[in-house]
């Protein structure tokens, strides 16, 4: 137990270290939480949740998830089947019957969505900068993409797709008789005590203490990059998060998120095992191989499984991993571009490997 005790230490010294040599730099503006047995070990916060304001970074700070709220997607999905309203096997026209694209209504199922597999795109383009600023619901997020033609064949190849889980959402409505956001709001953020977690409106002209306003490098939607300050991000950013991404979050309700998704909180040992499984295969490289399940990424880490997602947008970055064989939870949460979340993450999937297998 002491051995133990002193390999965390240990473990924790060296990402601390790592950390702070990114922030003397200026690279990193985050919040970082890890925890062994859901347990934090070390928490750490550094720059400014809004420079404008001067208003630090703290653990409460509620940052852009980007691409990660898909695992609360994946989650409410799953809740559907387990309760028998649907099945990962249905077509997306079984449940939006007066869908208008029969090419997607009919071929595309729910697992296709849930894995990337759908032929579906994504739908960050100029489209959705000539109207982000009216996007408040699922269907208006759907509605940008609604009559795109298939990109491939359905379960032919991989490739990553917003929209699926865009569509995903507009699923969970029908089915549950709720908005999406009623829906993930009681049955995963209440059930969890993800009371800082939500797809919050984003007012530019009065923008909320609590939340970090991300700082970008980028020029355009197109994404490219600047090499002078980084800017805010309120010109391409989603006034409102959706199924697909833009939610925020904490990292203490990430934490909660994580106990709560590994000890069967939210859904059976059965279910929760379906949804981590692997089912595509993304490839391999330095030693990982990351696979899809639902509305998780799975990885292979020299042979230790990691579950988890990653976000990155303009102004957004952040890992959320978890380890259920050695116990850990990696958060980390930034609002500064891609990939100074990602360094972390991968330096304590590093220290962890080394320390605990």
């Amino acid at each position: 137990m002491i051995e133990k005790q002193k390999e965390t230490q240990n473990l924790t010294g060296e990402l601390q270290k790592y950390i702070e040599s990114k922030t003397r730099a200026d690279e990193f503006s985050c919040a970082v939480l890890v925890a062994k047995n859901f347990v934090p070990v070390l928490e750490h916060t550094c720059g400014l949740a809004n420079k404008e304001q001067q208003i630090p970074n703290k653990l409460e700070t509620k940052f852009n998830l980007g691409s990660a709220t898909k695992m609360f997607t994946g989650v409410a999905i799953a809740q559907l089947v387990e309760d028998g309203k649907l099945s990962f096997q249905d077509s997306v026209g079984k449940h939006i019957p007066d869908y208008p694209n029969q090419e997607v209504a009919t071929r595309v199922t729910v697992h296709h969505l849930l894995t990337h597999t759908s032929g579906l795109g994504h739908y960050l383009d100029e489209k959705y900068m000539a109207t982000r600023k009216s996007l408040r619901t699922i269907d208006d997020f759907v509605d940008l993409f609604i009559d795109e033609p298939l990109l491939f064949e359905p379960g032919s190849k991989v490739s990553y797709s917003g929209n699926g889980f865009t569509l995903l959402g507009k699923i969970i409505e029908t089915v549950s008789g709720q908005t999406y956001y009623d829906f993930v709001r009681k049955n995963i953020f209440e059930k969890a005590g993800m009371y800082d977690t939500d797809s919050y409106e984003i007012d530019p002209s009065n923008l909320r203490p609590d939340i970090a306003v991300g700082y970008t490098h980028r020029l355009d939607i197109a994404g490219n990059m600047s090499k002078g300050e980084r800017r805010d991000n309120l010109w391409i950013n989603l006034i409102k998060g959706e199924s697909g991404g833009g939610g925020y979050s904490t990292c203490p309700d990430l934490l909660n998120f994580s106990k709560s998704l590994i000890t069967n909180q939210l859904l059976s040992p059965e279910i929760t095992k379906i949804i981590l499984t692997s089912y595509v295969n993304e490839g391999t490289k330095d030693g990982q191989t990351k696979s899809d399940g639902y509305g998780f990424k799975v990885w292979d880490i020299n042979r230790v499984k990691c579950i988890g997602h990653p976000g990155r947008f303009a102004g957004v970055n952040d890992r959320f991993d978890v380890f259920p064989e050695l116990g850990y939870t990696v958060i980390v949460l930034s609002n500064y571009d891609p990939p100074l979340a990602f360094d972390i993450a991968e330096e304590a999937t590093k220290l962890i490997t080394q320390y605990e297998h």
